[in-house]
């Protein structure tokens, strides 16, 4: 038996968090995807929910975690490193057609001001067919998050079933 790395035991902790809220209905998972980048060697995890599963919501959310090939090294080798191996941690925002996208990265830096960066992208179709206009608004932790981490894993977690749930 292998001794899992901290990429493996966040991911399956906000995995798990994650599909409870699934199973009790709170937010619907849509998407997952596992990514193993072998020419960098690198590992992504990325789950995508949204509040309502049967309809097109207004929102939906990406939740990251990645670990780089320095991180697994400074777990596996910790002689040749003295930092303590982490993930890197980021979170996209969907909001289709925002009324007031200001006001939703407003209310996002209330909860994740501090030790977060921000970056806004507005996506507007080119073409006959100008429907489908969208705002991301990308949230990344300026720290890595450990493993020690695992409380305030869960309460991002928690923090995005709110916001999805009360459309912010």
């Amino acid at each position: 038996m292998f001794d899992p790395t901290v990429f493996e035991n966040l991911k399956v902790v906000a995995e798990g968090a994650f599909y409870d809220f699934d199973l009790d209905g709170d937010i619907a998972v849509i998407d997952r995807h596992d990514f193993i980048d072998l020419a960098h060697m690198s590992r992504k995890f990325e789950i995508i929910v949204r509040y309502d599963a049967d309809k097109e919501k207004d929102m939906e959310c990406t939740f990251s975690l990645s670990a780089s090939l320095s991180a697994f090294a400074e777990e596996k080798l910790p002689a040749f490193s003295k930092r303590n191996p982490g993930c890197t941690l980021k979170f996209t925002f969907r909001f289709i057609d925002p009324e007031h996208p200001l006001k939703n990265i407003h209310i996002l830096k209330q909860k994740w001001d501090s030790g977060h960066r921000y970056r806004v992208f507005k996506h507007v179709p080119i073409g006959y067919n100008r429907d489908g206009s969208y705002v991301t608004i990308e949230i990344e932790r300026e720290k890595p998050i450990y493993e020690d981490d695992i409380s305030l894993l869960i309460t991002y977690v928690q923090e995005i079933q709110h916001i999805l749930s009360t459309g912010m």
